[in-house]
């Protein structure tokens, strides 16, 4: 397949007029809340810690096999806009791999962070002093909290998952009939937990003692329990894969007995092309209430789970039905919501969003036949699109279709670039790449800049070592293209690491989520002192114009009120006292700020 050429101007901007998002907004709408996160993460536990005043996304890794999931990590944000990942560094003794469904939690008296996975057979629990850890075994000796069997049955170690009522903090977990519910005890001088046996409801239990839960009905994992209005709701998942759900019951207790309430929170959603949502957690954030959870990729490839959030709603046990969307909190109304606008108002602008581009290909969906859930999916030539790179949504990406692919993005105009911001298809994993500049005068046209061998280096990663997301470049440079090319990734290449059910190409994740380019939106001018102002003038009204270093720096300001017939002598080198070189200008006029040709500036706009 040739080069493409995209855009996404009509594309992007006439959906987007009203300012609002609608609650079925397509899956691939430009700057979608849903998914939240980029990259593949499962099972999330969300956490607002007061004290840094930051959220918190511990999640399983996906991208390879579910029996292989690796790579432990954190997402974090402190405006539910933009969000970082960073690696955690777990106790050396627990196992690197089928590190699932971790639960984090602030301990209500102690102050310390505690972080719980199920490991293989086993729960660990460890503490750290910050959200990011370093983290400690928080038991005894090399071992985990308890192992299968040890609670209510051979599945009981499945999905334990924190819960805060006043100063006690309690675990749910386990699977089908095996769910059930533990209290924790901690010691107040060296912060280890232990499973407490004091609690007179927890009558059940092999080696420790907890309770089963009755009462609840289509019941599979992914238990989560709070607490509302002195009733306590247990959330958990049923069936899988691309059929998964969100179901509940209540209790006045969090012991129970259990009422089961007939209403699914979330579910699958073929006219919004959601897949499988479940597997979630529970946000309380000022006075609104939200579900955390992950859903397939679409279209759907298991195992590639995102992590999603909406916001519920109740009505006395009743909690709203079918509340999956696209839109997430991206729009409405609510604390959350109102904390994502702010952010998105006032985050940096992306030269890149909207704009442009052309890639070397794109790579087709390839379809096939799930085996769990048996479903067939067809292939889609061309899926994964260039202009889904920079597109803001998390749901998209582009691939290439072969290695090396290259991506260039025209920003319609020379930028003072000082940063670009990487997101690719796994976020903890390393990608090897090249970043090249044009500026507008060394290329006409994207297509020219395509051919063109001229490329200016901004960032060399050929030999990245680098598992973080985004990744980032920094440099000051001037530029109206850039392009990025991605040559190679340490991948799962191996069937213990690598078994989807619909199988991909290496190429298809050798991919990017986001391409993203800061700088000033400001258009680069150039100025040569001696310049007559006939040689650039225009002839119009303006009130100022300003004159600004790359680093954003005010250098000068004058003040005309007329361009047509001046000498000159109203601005000359001497005047102006600046070296030949390039700078910022903005000009203002008496209607509105605008950037033009004037006094020898050779504006490009």
């Amino acid at each position: 397949m040739g080069p493409t050429i995209k855009s996404l101007r009509a594309y992007l901007y006439a959906p987007l007029l009203c300012c609002a998002f609608s609650l079925n907004a397509a899956w691939d709408t430009p700057d979608n809340g849903n998914p939240l996160l980029p990259g593949y993460t499962a099972d999330p536990s969300i956490l607002y810690d007061s004290v840094s005043g930051s959220f918190y996304i511990y999640s399983t890794s996906d991208g390879v096999w579910i029996s292989y999931s690796a790579d432990p990590q954190v997402a974090y944000s402190s405006d539910f806009v933009n969000w970082k990942f960073r690696p955690l560094t777990l106790p050396s003794f627990w196992p690197a791999t089928r590190l699932w469904a971790p639960t984090a939690v602030r301990h209500p008296t102690n102050g310390k962070y505690y972080l719980m996975y199920c490991i293989g057979s086993a729960a660990y629990i460890a503490y750290a002093s910050t959200p990011f850890g370093p983290w400690t075994n928080a038991v005894s000796g090399n071992n985990p909290l308890y192992s299968s069997g040890q609670l209510t049955g051979s599945s009981d170690w499945i999905d334990p998952q924190f819960f805060v009522d006043a100063d006690t903090v309690y675990f749910t977990f386990g699977q089908s009939s095996n769910m059930g519910i533990a209290r924790l005890a901690f010691d107040p001088e060296t912060f280890l937990a232990t499973i407490d046996d004091t609690d007179p409801r927890m009558s059940d239990g092999v080696n420790y003692r907890c309770k089963r839960l009755s009462g609840l009905s289509n019941n599979l994992e992914g238990s989560c329990m709070f607490r509302k209005d002195g009733r306590y709701f247990i959330t958990y998942s049923n069936s899988a894969c691309q059929n998964y759900n969100v179901r509940y019951a209540v209790a006045s207790s969090p012991a129970g007995p259990f009422t089961y309430v007939n209403r699914i929170i979330v579910q699958r959603d073929n006219d919004d092309n959601i897949l499988g949502p479940g597997h979630n957690s529970i946000l309380r954030y000022g006075d609104g209430w939200y579900i955390c959870y992950h859903r397939q990729h679409y279209q759907y490839v298991d195992v590639k789970r995102q992590t999603c959030i909406d916001r519920i709603t109740f009505n006395g046990d009743n909690i709203s039905a079918g509340s999956q969307t696209n839109a997430g909190v991206w729009t409405g109304t609510g604390p959350l919501e109102s904390l994502v606008a702010s952010g998105r108002a006032e985050r940096e602008p992306d030269l890149a969003f909207g704009k442009d581009v052309i890639a070397s290909s794109e790579s087709d969906y390839k379809g096939g036949t799930a085996k769990n859930q048996t479903e067939t999916f067809a292939s889609i030539p061309s899926f994964y699109k260039a202009r889904y790179a920079v597109d803001r949504n998390n749901g998209t990406r582009w691939a290439p279709a072969s290695l090396p692919g290259f991506l260039i993005v025209d920003l319609a105009a020379d930028y003072r670039i000082e940063r670009c911001e990487t997101t690719f298809e796994l976020v903890m994993r390393t990608y090897r790449y090249r970043i090249e500049y044009l500026a507008s005068g060394e290329a006409a046209g994207i297509t020219a800049a395509q051919n063109s061998t001229a490329w200016h280096r901004y960032a060399d990663r050929s030999a990245n070592k680098q598992n973080v997301s985004p990744v980032v470049d920094s440099a000051t440079i001037t530029a109206r293209y850039m392009k990025i090319t991605v040559l190679s990734a340490d991948l799962p290449t191996s069937n213990n690491e690598l078994s989807t059910i619909l199988q991909t190409d290496y190429a298809d994740r050798v991919s990017v989520f986001e391409f993203k380019v800061f700088g000033s939106e400001g258009a680069v001018a150039r100025y040569t002192p001696g310049l007559r102002p006939g040689d650039n003038r225009h002839d119009g009204q303006y009130v100022s114009m300003d004159l600004f270093s790359l680093t954003g720096r005010l250098l000068r300001n004058f003040s005309r009120q007329n361009c047509r017939g001046v000498t000159a002598g109203n601005i000359s080198s001497s005047g102006i006292g600046l070296p030949a070189g390039i700078f910022m200008v903005r000009m203002k006029t008496a209607a509105e700020a605008a950037v033009f040709p004037c006094y020898g500036l050779s504006a490009k706009q």
